[in-house]
């Protein structure tokens, strides 16, 4: 939750912008039209190396011509053509930041100077083991040229990757650069966790893939379990207006799954609505403390005595499902989830529905109101709909590595 130097790297982009360095790739009455240009595409051939002067990162990506550096406060800029009029533009950043949010700032932070905008396109995905979020954006300057403005967004350990592309056409030369630049992309203080497991999740509303959720399982150094849940959802409001949700939760457990701590945050639009730290006492109760919708809380938390953490919900929920004998069996787990509700528990209860799909079983959750449908294989969740009012989101599973 930290939108530190966002706004710095946009002033760097509209830097450009007004001196009219970016201004030749819109399209003017009389060129090429506007389908024709978003056609266009490119093939990268070349790989060069690209290196912080201070060494922060180094990487190797596809491009066109060598890139360039830039060093900022707080991130790097790297230009990196992609044989197109106008080069991409990428941003390392020395801090991780909430991915949709940075995404929603960079473009708007660009669109906002143009009185008509629309979204052409919003997409998550996985370049391999890490997750993106994307989105397209049309615009109509005072001369009446169409321009098309792309950015991308990659959360790494603890950093964040951001590029963006000022010109119709090229998305998928733009995505090709930027994968092979997040897939080489090495952080020099990085301090990566050895997980036992890891999964990604990529969220659907109707036919648009609107964002993703990273679920990672370790242990600490005390030889608790240590589970961090990541989410970032980019969701269209209106035509040229999105709505944006991100979500960062760490919790610790023991052996047994009895809730040591957490800390969770999220942020809606980029602004903090829940900032909520759960520690348990030596008296055997929880103490909540934080901010939850503007609104600061420090009390105990009325909870159930089988508490249990993430990791060992999914556990559960697997043996429930794939018992060694018999039908899958139902299954009920007190919790915390302070969205909910951050003074108290909630119970999850699942249910077999007596139904399959794909020879897996389905389950039907509940939860503080919530109702959603859950497919469970031998490593936890593969698809999921959760119904919130009127709308119907999926999640399905399209990344692994280790074993829950």
């Amino acid at each position: 939750m930290n939108k530190l130097h966002i706004d710095t790297a946009v002033a760097v982009i509209l830097s450009a912008w007004l001196c009219g360095c970016t201004s030749t790739g819109d399209i003017t009455p009389g060129q090429i039209s506007l389908q024709d240009a978003l056609a266009r595409e490119a093939t990268l051939t070349e790989s060069y190396t690209v290196t912080a002067a201070d060494r922060f990162f180094s990487a190797t990506v596809s491009s066109s011509a060598s890139p360039a550096v830039t060093p900022h406060e707080g991130f790097y800029q790297i230009s990196i053509p992609i044989d197109a009029e106008i080069p991409a533009e990428c941003f390392v950043y020395k801090n991780a930041l909430d991915s949709a949010t940075t995404l929603r700032s960079l473009l708007n932070g660009m669109l906002d100077n143009f009185s008509r905008t629309r979204i052409l396109k919003i997409d998550a995905g996985t370049f391999e083991q890490l997750p993106y979020l994307y989105q397209e954006s049309q615009y109509l300057t005072e001369q009446r040229a169409v321009g098309v403005l792309k950015g991308i967004v990659v959360p790494l350990d603890s950093s964040t990757l951001a590029c963006i592309h000022d010109e119709p056409g090229y998305s998928e030369t733009f995505r090709q650069m930027v994968g092979s630049l997040a897939g080489s992309l090495h952080i020099s203080d990085s301090e990566r966790g050895s997980w036992k497991y890891q999964e990604i999740l990529v969220w659907q509303l109707r036919d648009l893939n609107v964002g993703f959720t990273v679920n990672r399982v370790g242990r600490d150094s005390d030889g608790d379990i240590k589970s961090i849940v990541e989410t970032a959802i980019i969701i269209p409001r209106k035509s040229d207006e999105t709505m944006t949700h991100d979500g960062y939760d760490v919790t610790y457990e023991k052996e047994n799954g009895e809730l040591i701590n957490g800390r969770y945050l999220e942020a809606e639009n980029g602004d903090i609505t829940l900032s909520i730290n759960l520690e348990k006492t030596e008296r055997g109760s929880y103490r909540v403390s934080g901010q939850f919708q503007g609104k600061a809380i420090d009390s105990q938390l009325n909870s159930a005595a089988d508490l249990v953490g993430p990791y060992y919900q999914y556990i559960e929920l697997i043996k429930a499902a794939n018992p060694a004998q018999g039908e899958p069996r139902a299954l009920s787990t007190n919790t915390y989830i302070p969205s909910a509700n951050p003074l108290q528990t909630i119970t999850i209860e699942a249910q077999p529905t007596g139904q399959r799909v794909g020879d897996l079983p389905e389950y039907a959750m509940r939860f503080s109101g919530m109702k959603a449908t859950s497919v469970i294989d031998a490593i936890g969740q593969k698809a999921v709909r959760v119904q919130m009012g009127p709308l119907e989101l999926k999640l399905s599973r399209v990344y692994t590595d280790g074993r829950l």
